[in-house]
């Protein structure tokens, strides 16, 4: 986006910035629609649009509104609205480099990364993975620290 250089979203975190074009390119080739249809259940609504129920409010009829040949999506009941990108960060509450990191690897887009940064090894899943094994081991640790606890408090 011209004249948009101070935005927020070319920044990824501790891997440095993120390549503008390469941003362009991951909102024009990830899927939006298979993004979404993942948490919402899409159905025709006209020419080149499809409709929900919006996944960030309770509601009985849709008015979330996907527009794969534009990109967006917006809902008219709560008034949210964006690109793939927003709506995976709102969906799986992710900042934007991370967002954008796993659309890439999704897409199959390489990012490249400015200001001295490096892309990362691993991906987005990769370090999901590693993080919920930490936690299993961890829950498993205090799990058996609980019951030595019982069974040395009952002698």
């Amino acid at each position: 986006m011209p004249g948009c250089g101070s935005r927020r979203e070319y920044h990824s975190g501790v891997a440095g910035t993120i390549n503008r074009d390469d941003i362009a390119a991951v909102r024009e080739r990830a899927p939006i629609e298979e993004i979404i249809g993942q948490h919402v259940t899409l159905k025709p609504a006209g020419v080149g649009s499809v409709k929900g129920l919006c996944p960030f409010h309770d509601e009985r009829s849709p008015s979330f509104h996907v527009r794969p040949g534009a990109g967006r999506w917006h809902c008219f009941g709560c008034g949210e609205g964006g690109d793939v990108i927003e709506f995976v960060m709102r969906m799986d509450g992710l900042p934007f480099g991370e967002a954008v990191e796993y659309l890439a690897e999704r897409a199959g887009v390489t990012l490249r990364y400015e200001a001295g940064g490096a892309p990362r090894r691993e991906g987005t899943a990769g370090q999901r993975k590693r993080l919920l094994e930490a936690h299993r081991i961890a829950q498993e640790y205090f799990a058996a620290q609980a019951r030595g606890a019982r069974c040395a408090h009952r002698a």
